[in-house]
């Protein structure tokens, strides 16, 4: 009789993908809740003159097993992931809602890890957001009714939106769907990035977006004066803009504008047109 095969261990490092690995500089994109790597597929082609590294982050996909799954504790996986993987150690980081609040915490405690950070979607919660988020419950079944919608209406109200179909990426959001993972990030994002947390951020210089349709614009605007305020915009030139007509996921929307935005802000460039600075 053949021997049991020992137990597997889970895996200590992210499911990643590294894309144009010769090119000098790293951009960590950072995917947001229930999704994965292929959140970004519309996007990277439009990064080819940039190393990518796009993990599945904690609880996710195919790193579904790591249990880091509270904000700061993705953010100190994905410093010890940047410091091993990213060319130099060191990379800009670009998350998209959970991905941004991963990006913003990594600016503050691991600036070493961060060249600039990119955040849309990822301004503390307030309001309705502030009282969803502390009902996970709420949050959970209304993505369970979500993912329940007939595919043809689900795509025409996707469609109505501008965002392209891609279903593979929802039925990887479904299949990441799970209680533990939902209520753990919430009530991380709810404690752990607030405006302390926000204002501490003073040696990364961070660029903090909200999509004009869905996001809240106007926490995004405080996030702005708190950078003006403790000086991070005129030191860094942190700052807070608003793109009108994005939807929450608007990689998926206007990749094309995704793109520009964060080679602009990568390399100092000025931002595109429709990035209007919130003051």
């Amino acid at each position: 009789m053949a021997d049991n095969p020992p137990p597997q261990s889970p895996p200590k490092v992210p499911f990643h993908l590294s894309l144009n690995p010769t090119q000098p500089t790293t951009i960590l994109l950072l995917h947001g809740l229930l999704s994965s790597h292929l959140e970004w597929a519309h996007v990277t082609p439009l990064l080819a003159s940039y190393h990518l590294l796009i993990p599945d982050l904690p609880g996710h996909s195919a790193s579904s097993t790591l249990p880091a799954r509270t904000i700061p504790a993705m953010a100190t996986t994905m410093a010890a992931f940047i410091a091993t993987h990213a060319h130099d150690g060191v990379a800009h980081v670009v998350g998209l809602s959970m991905g941004g609040f991963v990006a913003l915490d990594l600016a503050r405690r691991f600036p070493q890890r961060c060249r600039s950070a990119f955040a849309t979607g990822a301004a503390p919660f307030a309001g309705a957001f502030a009282w969803m988020a502390a009902r996970p419950r709420v949050v959970f079944a209304l993505m369970g009714a979500l993912e329940r919608v007939p595919d043809a209406v689900y795509w025409w109200v996707a469609g109505r939106s501008g965002m392209r179909r891609f279903e593979a990426l929802r039925r990887e959001m479904a299949g990441n769907r799970r209680w533990e993972v939902v209520s753990a990030v919430y009530a991380s994002i709810l404690s752990d990035v607030g405006w302390d947390e926000v204002a501490a951020i003073d040696a990364v210089r961070v660029l903090d977006v909200a999509a004009g349709r869905q996001d809240d614009v106007e926490a995004a605007r405080r996030v702005g004066r708190v950078w003006r305020e403790t000086g991070a915009r005129e030191r860094l030139g942190s700052r807070a803009v608003v793109v009108r007509g994005a939807v929450h996921a608007w990689d998926l929307q206007l990749p094309e504008l995704f793109a520009e935005g964060i080679r602009a802000w990568v390399e100092g460039r000025d931002l595109p047109e429709r990035f209007e600075d919130l003051e």
